[in-house]
């Protein structure tokens, strides 16, 4: 680099030796000062060279610290949350304790029976299996826009609506988009588990709540946690231990966000601590594949009556007419 940088002045100060040399083209008057123009030029380029190979160490130095920086930071982002990785390099996050209270879509899930899997399994292959399964959820979970708050063992805390929010139905719809797809992906991976010689089949439980969240950086001032907390997230995690296996329940909160775009049965209610009144659950059946096939499902319930009504999906159309004439009939008797 030095070399084809200096080639030019190279080339000037031997042309400039030259003509010293050779008294018949500069006379003696001349010599002198082209002498001490000559010496000038020669300290002026040896110092150009040292700038050069200072500005090479420089740079050499600098590109050792970019890698290592990137290198951390590479690291550094398997910490974190995409969305809030980039909120805090980008600065739109303080990285100081502060909280804002937002509407949130929480997601909870757990593997049922994991627990006594980890007294059957040895440690290397248990690792290997979780590594695998949270690796799975959460590519769905990133490819979704969710905010993944953190793992509990098989457990996975996700929320959608900070630090990106699309509105509280998006974000409702995403997050049970989510969660179907996580049901598809275990099934894929149940069958890579069965061939690896695991017998017993590990099934998921989905719990998911829309509220009123407080949301941000929770701890001390040396160090943080970006959480989510509230009544709301609790009663998520309660949809979640009271929901079936492979089954995704949600709150009625998160079913009207999402009725116009997905299938639901009423469910039972439940009973929260720290809420006193009961919670009505759904449990999700999948995404409604026309406008029609929406209106056409009947999901209510009143006193005395709980219906879930789902017309494509029956098969012995005299069977459930009679079912209904039944009920009608019952109804009727009762005046």
């Amino acid at each position: 680099m030095e070399t084809n940088l200096l080639e030019t002045e190279e080339e000037v100060i031997k042309k400039a030796r030259q003509l010293l040399e050779n008294s018949d083209v500069l006379n003696s008057s001349a010599q002198k000062p082209f002498l001490e123009l000559l010496k000038a030029y020669e300290k002026l380029n040896k110092d150009l060279k040292r700038l050069i190979r200072l500005s090479d160490r420089n740079q050499d130095r600098l590109n050792n610290v970019n890698s290592r920086l990137e290198d951390f930071s590479s690291k550094l982002s398997k910490y974190f949350s995409p969305q809030v990785y980039e909120s805090i390099f980008s600065g739109e996050l303080d990285v100081s304790v502060q909280s804002a209270r937002k509407p949130l879509t929480i997601f909870f899930s757990d593997l049922q029976n994991f627990t006594e899997l980890t007294e059957r399994l040895e440690p290397e292959i248990l690792t290997d299996l979780l590594t695998n399964y949270l690796t799975e959820m959460s590519k769905i979970a990133i490819k979704w826009g969710g905010t993944i708050d953190k793992f509990i063992g098989d457990a996975i805390l996700i929320f959608f609506g900070d630090p990106i929010h699309n509105g509280n139905n998006q974000d409702a719809i995403a997050c049970v988009s989510m969660a179907l797809e996580m049901l598809e992906k275990l099934k894929l991976l149940r069958s890579k588990w069965r061939k690896r010689g695991l017998s017993r089949e590990l099934n998921l439980r989905i719990g998911i709540h829309s509220g009123i969240c407080t949301v941000g950086n929770f701890g001390s001032e040396d160090r943080l946690d970006y959480t989510v907390i509230g009544n709301n997230v609790n009663l998520a995690s309660r949809l979640e231990s009271n929901a079936k296996k492979n089954t995704i329940l949600i709150s009625e909160d998160t079913y009207l966000l999402v009725k116009d775009k997905v299938n639901c049965e009423i469910a039972e209610e439940i009973s929260v601590k720290g809420i006193s009144y009961p919670i009505q659950t759904y449990i999700v059946k999948g995404f409604a594949k026309s406008k029609s096939e929406l209106e056409a499902v009947i999901t209510e319930k009143i006193p005395g009556l709980n219906l879930s009504l789902y017309p494509s999906e029956i098969d012995n159309r005299e069977g459930a007419i009679k079912l209904l004439n039944d009920a009608i009939n019952l109804i009727e008797k009762k005046d």
